[in-house]
């Protein structure tokens, strides 16, 4: 039995997992804002004395070098773990073994070992949610890059605009979707869930907003096609779910007026874990680092 813990801005996800990568017990708690890195690891591994279990595997946001330093800022509430080694504090609080991954990584390495980039020789997972996570596999599971920033597509520039930069993230974020719908029909609303809604009641608004935000998505995917060419690209995040979302991303994606359009043969999948791909994944991850080390 291993740990896994997905450290996200809202909550903080805890599951048990057997040999068998089954969720045994699962639980969370809310992320709380704290002023120390103390104060917050110690936050993070409260209780975690008393549960049965060989090694932890963590999920958490920013870029995580190979030594599990986070080099990078993430949501406000986990903004204290900047500049520190989770490794090593987490272990401070617990005598087991650790290992820390990048969400989006940690969801991806799920999909390439268990669901739909198994077996493929080069796949990527494209994670649609508040930004864009991204990461990058080949024929031996996750590509990291010299400092763990390979597959941030979250920052990749589509434009040197200085007074209107674009990135991935402000194009095909669930907060971009939420933006364009709030432009397109003078609206103030909050949630992705609602814009969805109202397209799949036939709101015309929403329509065009969706198709627009559709369209955004199918440029980042065509652009990192342009660069990898990988077998499968994997759409993640809460919306990924949606059946319909699945279809109208591959009905605009094959009919983009695109270069190389004609010959390309990426599938486009949705992710086939999601609630507990985060938690899944670094479990995995952990597990292949000890066999590695041992």
């Amino acid at each position: 039995m291993d740990l896994g813990i997905d450290i996200g801005g809202t909550f903080i996800k805890y599951a048990l997992i057997d040999e068998q990568n089954r969720v045994k017990k699962k639980w969370k708690k809310d992320t709380k804002l704290k002023e120390t890195k103390d104060e917050f690891y110690d936050y993070l591994c409260d209780g975690l004395d008393k549960y049965e279990y060989e090694s932890i595997g963590i999920s958490a946001p920013g870029v995580i070098d190979g030594n599990s330093k986070v080099l990078s800022k993430a949501a406000e509430n986990v903004q204290i773990m900047y500049r520190t080694n989770v490794n090593i504090e987490v272990s401070k609080s617990v005598n087991k073994k650790v290992t820390t991954i990048n969400d989006a990584k940690a969801a991806g390495y799920c999909e390439f070992l268990l669901g739909n980039g198994k077996e493929t020789q080069s796949s990527v997972y494209f994670i649609i949610g508040t930004g864009i996570g991204g990461c990058l596999c080949d024929s031996q599971g996750v590509i990291q890059g010299v400092n763990g920033i390979a597959g941030e597509f979250s920052a990749i520039s589509l434009s040197n605009n200085k007074d209107k930069p674009q990135f991935f993230a402000n194009i095909a974020s669930i907060t971009a979707l939420v933006r364009i719908y709030n432009e397109k029909g003078n609206e103030n609303l909050k949630y992705g869930t609602e814009v969805c809604k109202k397209y799949l009641n036939n709101d015309e608004v929403a329509i065009k907003a969706m198709e627009e935000w559709v369209d955004n998505i199918c440029s980042c995917l065509h652009n990192i096609i342009l660069f990898i060419n990988p077998e499968v690209i994997c759409l993640g995040g809460g919306i990924s779910e949606e059946d319909w979302f699945i279809e109208l991303v591959r009905k605009r994606f094959t009919n983009m007026k695109k270069p190389f359009m004609d010959i390309c043969t990426t599938k486009i999948e949705g992710c086939l874990y999601s609630n507990d791909s985060n938690l899944l994944g670094a479990v995995l991850y952990s597990r292949e680092v000890n066999k590695f080390n041992n």
